[in-house]
Protein backbone atom coordinates (compact mmCIF):
# COMPACT_ATOMS: atom_id res chain seq x y z
CA UNK A 1 0.00 0.00 0.00
CA UNK A 2 3.28 2.44 0.54
CA UNK A 3 3.14 2.33 -3.53
CA UNK A 4 0.14 4.26 -4.34
CA UNK A 5 1.24 6.99 -1.37
CA UNK A 6 4.31 7.29 -3.20
CA UNK A 7 3.49 7.76 -6.89
CA UNK A 8 0.44 10.09 -5.40
CA UNK A 9 3.53 12.28 -3.47
CA UNK A 10 5.54 12.09 -6.87
CA UNK A 11 2.56 13.65 -9.01
CA UNK A 12 2.06 16.38 -6.46
CA UNK A 13 5.64 17.14 -6.16
CA UNK A 14 5.82 17.64 -10.38
CA UNK A 15 2.79 19.64 -10.41
CA UNK A 16 3.92 21.78 -7.55
CA UNK A 17 7.53 21.86 -9.70
CA UNK A 18 5.53 22.40 -12.65
CA UNK A 19 3.66 25.77 -11.32
CA UNK A 20 6.55 27.52 -10.07
CA UNK A 21 8.17 27.72 -13.45
CA UNK A 22 4.85 28.30 -15.20
CA UNK A 23 4.37 30.84 -13.12
CA UNK A 24 7.64 32.32 -12.43
CA UNK A 25 8.16 32.13 -16.02
CA UNK A 26 5.70 35.81 -16.65
CA UNK A 27 5.70 39.13 -15.48
CA UNK A 28 4.67 40.09 -11.84
CA UNK A 29 1.07 41.27 -11.76
CA UNK A 30 0.51 44.48 -10.65
CA UNK A 31 -0.57 43.69 -6.49
CA UNK A 32 -2.77 46.36 -4.13
CA UNK A 33 -0.70 47.42 -1.44
CA UNK A 34 -3.05 50.02 0.26
CA UNK A 35 -6.41 51.70 0.12
CA UNK A 36 -6.66 55.12 1.80
CA UNK A 37 -10.11 56.29 2.40
CA UNK A 38 -11.35 60.21 2.91
CA UNK A 39 -14.62 61.22 4.70
CA UNK A 40 -16.34 64.33 3.73
CA UNK A 41 -19.84 65.84 5.40
CA UNK A 42 -21.88 67.65 3.16
CA UNK A 43 -24.59 68.85 5.06
CA UNK A 44 -25.86 65.96 7.54
CA UNK A 45 -24.79 63.71 5.40
CA UNK A 46 -21.44 61.65 5.90
CA UNK A 47 -19.25 60.13 2.71
CA UNK A 48 -16.92 57.67 3.39
CA UNK A 49 -14.65 56.43 -0.39
CA UNK A 50 -11.56 54.96 -1.06
CA UNK A 51 -9.48 57.66 -2.56
CA UNK A 52 -5.87 56.61 -2.81
CA UNK A 53 -5.04 53.03 -4.18
CA UNK A 54 -1.01 52.25 -4.15
CA UNK A 55 0.34 49.13 -6.23
CA UNK A 56 3.46 47.71 -7.16
CA UNK A 57 5.17 44.94 -8.82
CA UNK A 58 3.61 46.84 -12.00
CA UNK A 59 4.17 46.82 -15.72
CA UNK A 60 4.03 49.57 -18.09
CA UNK A 61 1.07 49.05 -20.34
CA UNK A 62 -0.19 46.32 -17.81
CA UNK A 63 -4.43 47.27 -17.20
CA UNK A 64 -5.17 47.37 -13.69
CA UNK A 65 -8.51 46.26 -12.69
CA UNK A 66 -9.88 48.82 -9.49
CA UNK A 67 -12.91 49.14 -7.64
CA UNK A 68 -13.24 51.96 -5.49
CA UNK A 69 -16.15 51.52 -2.49
CA UNK A 70 -18.04 54.94 -0.87
CA UNK A 71 -20.78 54.49 1.32
CA UNK A 72 -23.16 57.47 3.39
CA UNK A 73 -25.08 58.02 6.42
CA UNK A 74 -28.25 59.15 3.65
CA UNK A 75 -28.94 58.91 -0.29
CA UNK A 76 -25.60 59.16 -3.12
CA UNK A 77 -25.94 58.39 -6.44
CA UNK A 78 -23.25 57.52 -8.52
CA UNK A 79 -22.27 60.78 -11.23
CA UNK A 80 -19.44 59.66 -12.59
CA UNK A 81 -15.29 59.39 -12.90
CA UNK A 82 -13.03 60.83 -14.76
CA UNK A 83 -9.51 61.89 -14.96
CA UNK A 84 -8.80 64.81 -13.55
CA UNK A 85 -7.90 68.07 -16.15
CA UNK A 86 -5.21 69.98 -16.47
CA UNK A 87 -2.75 67.37 -14.87
CA UNK A 88 -3.74 64.22 -15.06
CA UNK A 89 -0.48 61.76 -14.07
CA UNK A 90 2.38 63.03 -12.48
CA UNK A 91 5.12 63.65 -12.59
CA UNK A 92 5.89 64.94 -15.91
CA UNK A 93 6.01 62.48 -18.50
CA UNK A 94 3.94 59.85 -16.88
CA UNK A 95 1.31 58.92 -19.03
CA UNK A 96 -2.16 56.59 -19.22
CA UNK A 97 -5.75 56.08 -19.83
CA UNK A 98 -8.88 54.79 -18.08
CA UNK A 99 -11.57 52.62 -19.52
CA UNK A 100 -14.70 50.36 -18.94
CA UNK A 101 -15.87 52.87 -15.84
CA UNK A 102 -18.98 51.59 -14.30
CA UNK A 103 -20.43 52.94 -10.71
CA UNK A 104 -23.29 52.15 -8.59
CA UNK A 105 -25.44 53.29 -7.53
CA UNK A 106 -26.95 54.80 -11.05
CA UNK A 107 -30.39 55.70 -11.57
CA UNK A 108 -31.46 55.02 -8.44
CA UNK A 109 -30.24 56.56 -5.10
CA UNK A 110 -28.75 54.37 -2.02
CA UNK A 111 -26.27 54.27 1.26
CA UNK A 112 -23.45 52.70 -0.56
CA UNK A 113 -21.85 52.03 -3.63
CA UNK A 114 -18.56 51.19 -5.85
CA UNK A 115 -16.89 52.51 -9.42
CA UNK A 116 -15.25 49.46 -11.16
CA UNK A 117 -12.75 50.74 -14.08
CA UNK A 118 -9.29 49.98 -15.76
CA UNK A 119 -6.37 51.57 -15.66
CA UNK A 120 -3.11 51.71 -17.67
CA UNK A 121 -0.26 53.42 -17.48
CA UNK A 122 1.77 53.80 -20.56
CA UNK A 123 4.79 55.74 -19.25
CA UNK A 124 6.57 55.64 -16.44
CA UNK A 125 9.15 58.12 -14.72
CA UNK A 126 12.37 56.64 -13.76
CA UNK A 127 13.79 56.81 -10.19
CA UNK A 128 17.11 54.70 -8.98
CA UNK A 129 16.02 51.21 -9.42
CA UNK A 130 11.83 51.93 -9.78
CA UNK A 131 9.64 53.42 -12.41
CA UNK A 132 6.71 54.91 -10.93
CA UNK A 133 3.57 57.74 -11.46
CA UNK A 134 0.42 58.43 -10.58
CA UNK A 135 -3.17 59.23 -11.77
CA UNK A 136 -5.72 61.73 -10.76
CA UNK A 137 -9.43 61.19 -10.90
CA UNK A 138 -11.98 63.02 -10.16
CA UNK A 139 -15.41 60.78 -8.68
CA UNK A 140 -18.35 62.49 -8.40
CA UNK A 141 -21.61 61.67 -6.54
CA UNK A 142 -24.88 62.80 -6.13
CA UNK A 143 -25.45 63.69 -2.49
CA UNK A 144 -29.01 64.05 -0.33
CA UNK A 145 -27.15 66.58 1.55
CA UNK A 146 -30.23 67.46 4.38
CA UNK A 147 -31.18 63.30 4.16
CA UNK A 148 -34.35 63.96 3.25
CA UNK A 149 -35.45 62.18 0.21
CA UNK A 150 -38.23 64.72 -0.63
CA UNK A 151 -36.47 67.68 -1.08
CA UNK A 152 -33.72 68.09 -4.11
CA UNK A 153 -33.97 66.10 -7.36
CA UNK A 154 -36.70 62.93 -7.71
CA UNK A 155 -33.99 61.16 -6.16
CA UNK A 156 -33.36 63.49 -3.29
CA UNK A 157 -30.40 64.75 -4.43
CA UNK A 158 -29.80 67.82 -3.74
CA UNK A 159 -26.23 68.79 -5.50
CA UNK A 160 -23.00 66.56 -6.17
CA UNK A 161 -19.43 66.68 -4.74
CA UNK A 162 -16.34 65.88 -6.32
CA UNK A 163 -13.56 63.70 -4.30
CA UNK A 164 -10.09 63.51 -5.50
CA UNK A 165 -8.44 59.94 -5.61
CA UNK A 166 -5.23 59.17 -6.49
CA UNK A 167 -4.17 55.88 -7.80
CA UNK A 168 -0.01 54.98 -7.90
CA UNK A 169 1.54 52.50 -9.39
CA UNK A 170 5.62 51.62 -9.26
CA UNK A 171 7.45 48.80 -10.99
CA UNK A 172 9.20 47.47 -7.40
CA UNK A 173 7.47 45.56 -4.42
CA UNK A 174 7.77 48.32 -2.15
CA UNK A 175 5.38 51.64 -2.43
Amino acid sequence: MKEPLVATNLVIAAVTLLSCVFLSSGPALAQTTEFGQTIVVVGTNTITADNNVKFVNYTADETIPVTLNYSATCNILFGGLTLRLPQSFTPPNVSGTISGVSGTPLGTVGTSGSVAFDIVFTSLKKAGKKDFGVAHLNLVLGVDSDCNPATGDTAGIDESITIGVQISASTVSHP
